[in-house]
């Protein structure tokens, strides 16, 4: 059998691509997607480098036996093969789902805008940006432990520098999407990170049209408790219950004047672009014209107001609540409080049952140090605990696994 007999035939959906810079809210949107009873979108699986990696072997293996003279008819049956291997494999992901569709949403396919637009000339493809203030500001927030390896080229570029840096990643990969989306404007719907936390249905309703899909507001109930695959993305999804608005605006605490002149005046033409607030001469002095207000932001319920509280009503209630999640966590976990009303509580699974005892020396698995505020804050929704990690507020010892799974109990949604 030939190549041209082995070719992909017509599609009944066509695949989807969610592309955006780093820290732009791709898992978020991605478990939006996901959420969708015909669409399916797993964590990161990196399409654009795998298409790229078996345009190469096909090429030079199944490529050379094409009996044609015609460069652009060897390219067009090379890449129709590569569509063939992708679509096997993300047509049975699909179907295994129960869905019709799928969808990547890995930030690094930014790199491969060409090849997956060669191998996929049908997909539609979700262009995704947030404000480059708060990408940066994000950016650096989570990388206490090192920097994401996209990340790294920029930083050795900008070693003692680190604004500069995230802002130059943030301006390259913007203005590499955006030419994309001027060069194939029939495939592309832009969406911006803080249309999709401020008005939702708004911004998602318009979204799932041009994916021709139908949309229901009762899908953004549904976000944080249906299941979705794990996978590479940003690890905070785990611990949110709800869309979140206030990571919108920090990046109004990062100097101005660590950003080059021809690095800011790029960065402020991309905001313009966008329709984004330029960041000006009175940056830093005044309030961020993007940082919502406090009645804003939703605010939340509070749901608790003193530590002890917090153990003897609020985690009983939870882990009553969630029995049948209980089965798949055992250990021991003790939780280290300071401050005001603080003090040491162990909760001890095991087979589906829990018990919390204050002041137990028994050895724990898992130890979770955090102060009294740290904690009523992750407890009433005020702070994601994996930003708490990141930030130094919340300190794990032991089992980190178990610390994880305990955590996304008592704060995940």
């Amino acid at each position: 059998m030939n190549m041209s007999e082995r070719e992909s035939p017509q599609h009944a959906a066509p695949p989807v691509f969610i592309f955006s810079c780093e820290r732009s809210g791709s898992t978020l949107l991605r478990y939006i997607v996901d959420t969708h009873a015909q669409i399916c979108c797993p964590g990161q699986l990196y399409l654009g480098q795998l298409c790229r990696d078996l345009h190469t072997t096909i090429f030079y293996s199944l490529g050379q036996t094409i009996s044609t003279t015609s460069v652009e008819e060897r390219e067009r049956m090379v890449a129709a093969e590569v569509r063939r291997v992708v679509d096997e494999l993300m047509s049975k992901y699909a179907k295994a789902k129960g869905k019709r569709m799928w969808c990547d949403k890995t930030t690094l396919n930014l790199q491969y805008l060409k090849v997956l637009n060669v191998v996929f000339p049908d997909a539609k493809c979700i262009c995704l940006y947030r404000n480059c203030m708060d990408v940066a500001y994000s950016s650096i927030e989570c990388s206490r432990f090192g920097f994401m390896p996209e990340l790294a080229p920029y930083v050795q570029k900008n070693p003692e520098n680190i604004v500069a840096a995230m802002v130059e990643n943030w301006v390259d990969k913007t203005g590499k999407l955006l030419a994309f989306e001027r060069e194939h404007p029939e495939c592309c719907f832009r969406i911006k990170y803080e249309d999709v936390v401020f008005n939702p249905p708004e911004t998602l309703r318009p979204m799932f049209a041009f994916l021709n899909l139908e949309w229901s507001d009762t899908l953004l109930d549904a976000i944080f408790t249906a299941p979705h695959d794990a996978g590479f993305g940003d690890r905070k999804i785990l611990f949110l219950k709800k869309i979140g608005k206030n990571s919108v605006g920090k990046g109004s605490t990062l100097p101005r004047e660590d950003i080059p002149s021809d690095l800011l005046g790029e960065m402020n033409r991309l905001l313009e672009e966008l329709e984004y607030p330029i960041v000006g001469a009175e940056w830093g002095r005044t309030r961020s014209p993007y940082l919502p207000d406090a009645a804003a932001t939703g605010g939340g319920e509070v749901l608790v107001t003193n530590v002890k509280e917090i153990f003897e009503r609020h985690f009983p209630k939870l882990l009553t609540e969630r029995g049948e999640d209980l089965r798949a966590v055992n250990g021991v976990c003790k939780f280290v409080v300071s401050g005001e009303d603080g003090g040491v509580w162990t909760l001890k699974l095991a087979a589906a049952n829990w018990r919390i005892v204050a002041e137990d020396d028994d050895a724990a698995d898992c130890t979770v140090e955090a102060s009294a505020d740290v904690l009523l804050d992750l407890v009433n929704g005020e702070l994601n605990a994996v930003a708490a990690f990141d930030q130094g507020k919340l300190y794990v010892t032991g089992n980190f696994e178990l610390a994880n799974n305990i955590g996304q109990l008592l704060f995940g949604g």
